[in-house]
């Protein structure tokens, strides 16, 4: 299958809720680099318990643009809300020789909202509640921290010339 194919097959899913037909574009073996944490998902099992928790998570998800680059990579671009506050990213994703998504990267922005996707994906994904509570303990206070200095940050830092 067509790597660009299987970029469509699962920006669709993903845009109708449907985390089922999200995994099924994914390899047995794949792997996700998370922007959240020190490491990767790998496994169709792990993935795709992550995509369950973002596609009930975010809000007003929506793609606002997808590409190939020359080595084959897909890329898609969206954009969402997540307790409200927006974020931006970008999912890098290559393809397998069998149409499947092999490894996926995924890149967020802003801090904040970064911050606010840890503290509300982590606790869903967690091991057990022992984990859940850590989590919570050091990802809710961070996504508070930034979401309250993040309105001053441009004032603070020079975003022009001269």
């Amino acid at each position: 299958m067509d790597p660009t194919e299987t970029r469509r097959r699962f920006r669709a899913a993903v845009e109708a809720g449907d985390n089922a037909a999200a995994v099924a574009t994914f390899a047995p073996d794949i792997v996700l680099r998370s922007p959240i944490i020190n490491g990767q998902f790998e496994g169709r099992q792990a993935v795709g318990d992550l995509m369950a928790a973002v596609i009930e998570t975010f809000e007003d998800l929506h793609y606002t643009a997808e590409a190939a680059a020359d080595d084959g990579t897909q890329i898609l671009a969206f954009s969402a809300r997540v307790r409200g506050r927006e974020i931006d990213a970008v999912d890098l994703v290559r393809v397998n020789d069998e149409g499947l998504i092999s490894e996926f990267v995924v890149h967020i922005r802003p801090m904040a909202g970064l911050a606010a996707v840890a503290a509300v994906l982590g606790p869903r994904i967690a091991r057990g509640p022992v984990s859940r509570a850590l989590v919570r303990l050091f990802a809710t206070p961070l996504a508070v921290l930034l979401a309250l200095v993040d309105p001053l940050v441009p004032r603070l830092v020079r975003t022009r010339a001269g």
